[in-house]
């Protein structure tokens, strides 16, 4: 009798996000295949000072880790954030980015949706904002723009209704990441032992970057088979759009699941549709 194949999960976080998921996940038996669906590239420039406004918010983790080596390429390797500005984010993993750089620490106060929210998103921050009187001018750093930044669109709507001022930093390009041929070999290898594995997808404009790269590759009816695991409904609903659209014909529903974007969430939904 063979030996059941070891299962594989393809994990589509830029690089250097992956590293500690791809341990957990190989300490319960799988093999991860570390995937970016996109690049991250820093854009140049003075960013504008966070002690211009009252409250700065980050839509990411990557914001979060950008702008602050920014603020310290333009004002010194000392430069500390201003403890009178608060920092609002979507989610506990901006939090933590913010909390593990130098710049920020432990002082500072950051808003953010409650640990248990059901969504970390635009919605949840601007529910925590609401209660609270509004800052006399506000901030966003973000990434370029796609179907990811709806949500901080509609958040600066919301800031913009409600009297605030408000500046957007673009701190960083997000751009499809190339696979090199040996990464995409090992799918199509999957694909003709008729193997599936899980997918974590954690933005829209990531699920664009990957569906395009497997069509080139003629992998698309194989994804559609796989197993996926979206960090949002917005990203999922995106996720089944794209598959409606690129293959018409497909009657079987997607085996998809959302959960919340931290690892152990992340985990624990990878290991609940495999």
């Amino acid at each position: 009798m063979s030996a059941e194949p070891v299962p594989i999960a393809v994990l589509t976080r830029p690089a250097g996000q992956n590293a500690g998921l791809a341990q957990a996940l190989a300490g319960r038996g799988w093999r991860a295949l570390e995937l970016p669906a996109l690049r991250l590239t820093p854009v140049a420039g003075v960013p504008p000072d966070p002690a211009a406004y009252g409250l700065a918010v980050f839509v990411s983790g990557n914001a979060v880790r950008m702008f602050l080596d920014q603020c310290r390429a333009a004002w010194g390797g000392q430069w500390t954030w201003p403890e009178q500005v608060a920092a609002a984010v979507v989610g506990p993993a901006s939090a933590a980015a913010l909390r593990a750089h130098p710049a920020f620490g432990n002082r500072p106060r950051i808003v953010q949706p409650a640990p248990n929210s059901p969504h970390f998103d635009s919605e949840s921050l601007w529910d925590v904002l609401a209660a609270s009187p509004m800052p006399a001018s506000a901030l966003i750093v973000r990434g370029g723009s796609g179907a990811q930044g709806k949500g901080r669109d509609w958040l600066a709507g919301r800031l913009r209704q409600a009297g605030v001022p408000l500046d957007l930093h673009r701190a960083y390009r997000r751009e499809p990441q190339a696979w090199p041929a040996d990464a995409l070999e090992a799918l199509r290898e999957l694909a003709r032992r008729g193997q599936g594995a899980s997918w974590l997808l954690t933005s829209a404009e990531g699920v664009d970057a990957v569906a395009q790269q497997l069509a080139r590759a003629g992998l698309l009816p194989w994804w559609a088979d796989c197993r996926l695991v979206a960090t949002h409904p917005r990203i999922a609903r995106h996720l089944i759009t794209v598959m409606e659209q690129a293959l018409p014909g497909r009657v079987h529903p997607l085996l998809l699941q959302t959960c919340a974007p931290t690892d152990e969430a992340v985990l624990a939904a990878i290991e609940s549709v495999s």
